[in-house]
């Protein structure tokens, strides 16, 4: 039994068994640590299955813990998984319940399920259904639960404005569908028609105007800013809107000018150099500090100035061009192209195209000392075309639309990346190419095998 223990048969069997129990360690040991810390590696180059800037920054101010209830037939469960597992892994607030319908009838009741595949997210005793399990979606019913009241956007119309059911490309549909999952509502209003803000506007846009305003009609817009009302002006270039001498009150002085972008970028993204790539955003501002890394197309844009406001009021730039670009007034535009005047005067970038303004409003005599401080805030762009259907979906342009929107309405928490959608991604190959991978795969692989094991033969030959 010995000299069998000492044979080269029982030696290699030894040596083998070790091998196999080794293995079988080193895997059960990969498979405990794979449950008790779930984590994933996104190689994808936009993040596309990371949670967004937006997502982390509501997960983590989470006050309360949220419970995500996913209703479907168990074969489904593993395609929900992938999208939120991610919030459990996220944030320990955050746990996620997959339910059979079949199988617990009365929590589907309970939760008046009626269809396979409803998402519902409880924040407290707030109970609310996202339309899918997409991160999108269901941060934003997240949202919804915790801020709860919906904040309202008006839209001004009667002055040639872009119009929210427009769905042409110098519509605003885009954005009031975008602005309606980010927990607004949105109506219009015409200071024509009702000469005054309603009180349940929490914030005002007016977008692209084509005709002049009236001085009534200005006059109750400096009122509703000076009183604590929240703007967002969207300027064009070709057209007096009768909105500029009141915006230069508040410090943002909008110019007749154009900027013209000579850098090039803008031509890679199929513009011009009246297409102005922006990438620089002042991380003094909420907005500018979460858009640092993110660029936005600003088409056909004025130029804007700042400079300290009458009554209080204190102005920041947003947004810069970069410092191949300049803003001018001499130049005319036929047929989509502009041609400069020998005398134009020019102003040497970078320029500001967007820009805030902010008062702390005093309070009236007889107002409670404990009584809430109101602040006007105003953004203007020098277009409206960023924030159209035609513009929405380009760069980082949604994102600061969103964000101008959040940072007027006081949701400073809300400013942020938001997620991106999956595309795809071509892998583009040569002749060449699939020629090395072909022989690569039907000839290096196999030759690799039979030459590993003719190797191995020989020296145990």
């Amino acid at each position: 039994m010995a000299n069998w223990f000492q044979s080269k048969q029982a030696r290699a069997g030894s040596y083998s068994a070790t091998y196999v129990v080794v293995f079988i360690a080193i895997l059960a040991t990969m498979n405990y640590l794979a449950v008790q810390y779930n984590k994933t590696f996104d190689a994808t180059e936009q993040k596309l299955y990371s949670l967004s800037d937006q997502t982390m920054r509501v997960l983590d101010g989470l006050q309360s813990d949220v419970r995500i209830y996913y209703f479907d037939e168990p074969l489904r469960f593993p395609s929900a998984r992938n999208s939120l597992v991610r919030y459990e892994n996220a944030s320990n607030r955050v746990a996620v319940q997959y339910v059979d319908p079949n199988a617990d009838p009365a929590l589907t009741r309970a939760f008046n399920v009626r269809t396979e595949g409803s998402t519902i997210v409880e924040v407290g005793a707030s109970r609310s259904e996202a339309p899918s399990t997409s991160e999108e979606d269901v941060t934003n019913t997240i949202i919804k639960a915790i801020k709860g009241e919906v904040k309202e956007a008006c839209f001004l119309t009667g002055h040639g404005e872009a119009a929210i059911e427009d769905q042409d490309r110098l519509g605003l549909s885009l954005l009031a569908g975008e602005a309606g999952g980010a927990n607004y509502s949105t109506r219009t209003t015409s200071l024509l028609e009702r000469p005054e803000i309603p009180a349940s506007c929490g914030v005002v846009v007016i977008a692209g105007p084509s005709t002049a305003y009236l001085e009534p009609e200005v006059e109750i817009l400096r009122q509703y800013a000076n009183g604590g009302g929240r703007l967002l002006l969207l300027f064009d270039y070709d057209v007096n809107s009768g909105l500029e001498a009141l915006a230069a009150e508040w410090g943002l002085a909008v110019h007749e000018d154009l900027v013209i972008d000579q850098s090039g970028i803008g031509q890679l993204f199929g513009g011009s150099p009246l297409t102005p790539v922006i990438n620089n955003f002042d991380p003094q501002h909420p907005i500018g500090r979460v858009m640092r890394n993110v660029y936005a197309i600003f088409p056909m844009t004025r130029s804007i100035g700042v400079s300290p406001g009458t009554d209080g009021w204190t102005s920041l730039g947003l947004a810069d061009t970069s410092a191949d670009s300049f803003a001018t007034a001499g130049f005319t535009i036929v047929d989509g192209k502009m041609s400069l005047s020998d005398s134009a005067q020019r102003t040497p970038g970078p320029i500001t195209v967007a820009a805030a303004a902010s008062l702390q409003v005093p309070r009236a005599e007889g107002e409670s000392p404990e009584a809430e401080k109101r602040e006007g805030r105003v953004v203007a762009a020098g277009t409206s075309q960023f924030a159209r259907n035609v513009g929405l979906g380009q760069g980082g342009n949604r994102d600061l639309a969103l964000n101008m929107l959040s940072w007027l309405t006081s949701d400073e928490d809300l400013i942020s990346i938001r997620p991106v959608t999956a595309g795809s991604t071509p892998i583009e190959l040569s002749q060449a190419d699939v020629i090395r991978l072909l022989l690569g795969l039907v000839l290096g692989i196999p030759l690799i095998i039979i030459f590993a094991g003719g190797r191995t033969w020989w020296v145990r030959r």
